[in-house]
């Protein structure tokens, strides 16, 4: 299918039955044999024969076994397979003769950057010629993937440098990836203290190394926006909105982050919740977790649900590693996963009465709040 360089006519061996088998299984294979002669005569395909010499102890005989089949040319080759292949090879091949007039390349890389598009349609194709020769002509290093004015393309047709419409443009390119910029990623969050708490809330989009707070002591990322704005007014603390796993992108932008002395993280008790916080901490964040544990399970699961954020019925899966976790969270984690002694798979973060976690904070985390928001 994918060989530019196939030759014709193309031989084809047949691999023989060892003695043992044969003499086991002769009558069966001797049908196999006929059925491959006459497939071969009806195809118009030459065949080579080897002699073997069959025994049961007491008679001896010879028997001719196709050894080989000769395939004279494309079209023969074409008529032999089935209709379905027969379109792809057409198609695939019409690719790679686009490609190899468009590109200047040759026959051998123009039909592997076809395979890297077996599985996807024309207008998919078409758009990645279009994208390629787009990228040829201009300059694109201050772009991101949306600024590209082409009809369809976008960060998520184009997806990421592993997927196979990156990989083919390159390829068409002879580059190694493409001159994009990637949208910058943001975080958003509040000061607490009194001085800044009804102030509007800061969006982060690039590392913040000049002008960074000095005086922050306590941090809380938490995972719903709900809980980010109930946060009340506390002195040398600062609340993140993790937003899922966007988090993770936290340190890079508060590179100042890892000074901080009390940094807590509060997310959903469900799976996703949990591996979020091993994410977090696997980007260098040092923190504590609250009310992600079986001790905030069995207390707060009649505030449980078994639908997703899409209202969705929510489904058992298999735990991943989650280097990340303590052993009492990776043991929830895992519980929620495969629903063992749980009623509900989910506890929305925002269910939980924002008092009882400001008292955790407090007792058990230094946590100076000056009044509830």
């Amino acid at each position: 299918m994918y060989d530019a360089n196939t030759s014709w006519p193309l031989r084809k061996t047949i691999r023989l039955p060892k003695q043992t088998e044969l003499e086991a299984h002769y009558t069966h294979i001797r049908a196999q044999d006929e059925a491959i002669r006459n497939w071969a005569q009806q195809h118009h395909c030459e065949t080579s024969e080897k002699t073997k010499v069959i025994s049961n102890g007491i008679v001896r005989q010879t028997s001719q076994l196709i050894d080989s089949v000769t395939i004279p040319d494309l079209n023969t080759a074409l008529n032999i397979t089935t209709p379905q292949t027969r379109k792809l090879y057409q198609r695939e091949h019409q690719r790679a003769h686009t490609i190899t007039n468009q590109f200047n390349l040759d026959s051998n890389t123009s039909i592997n950057i076809a395979k890297i598009l077996k599985n996807h349609d024309d207008t998919d194709f078409n758009l990645v010629i279009q994208a390629a020769h787009y990228f040829a002509t201009h300059n694109t290093e201050n772009m991101t993937p949306r600024m590209v004015p082409i009809p369809g393309f976008s960060a998520k047709w184009l997806g990421k440098t592993t997927s196979n419409r990156c990989k083919a443009i390159c390829k068409l390119l002879k580059r190694e990836q493409l001159a994009l910029n990637d949208r910058h990623g943001e975080i958003r969050l509040r000061l607490l203290d009194t001085q800044h708490h009804n102030q509007p809330d800061l969006i982060v989009t690039q590392p913040w190394t000049d002008g960074a707070p000095h005086d922050i002591t306590h941090i809380i990322i938490v995972e719903n926006k709900d809980t980010y704005q109930a946060i009340p007014t506390t002195e040398h603390a600062i609340c993140i909105f993790g937003n899922g796993h966007a988090a993770t992108r936290i340190k890079t932008l508060l590179p100042w982050i890892t000074t901080t002395p009390h940094i807590i993280y509060w997310g959903d008790i469900d799976a996703d919740g949990l591996e979020i916080l091993s994410e977090l901490r696997q980007t260098g964040i040092t923190c504590d977790s609250i009310l992600m544990d079986s001790t905030a399970y069995k207390t707060y699961e009649p505030y449980g649900t078994k639908l997703d954020t899409k209202k969705q019925p929510l489904k058992t899966r298999d735990p991943k590693p989650t280097p990340g976790l303590t052993q009492h969270e990776r043991n929830l984690y895992e519980q929620l996963c495969t629903g063992k002694n749980t009623t509900y798979l989910r506890i929305e973060q925002e269910r939980i009465p924002i008092n009882d976690a400001m008292t955790i904070l407090h007792n058990q985390h230094q946590w100076n709040t000056t009044h509830h928001k």
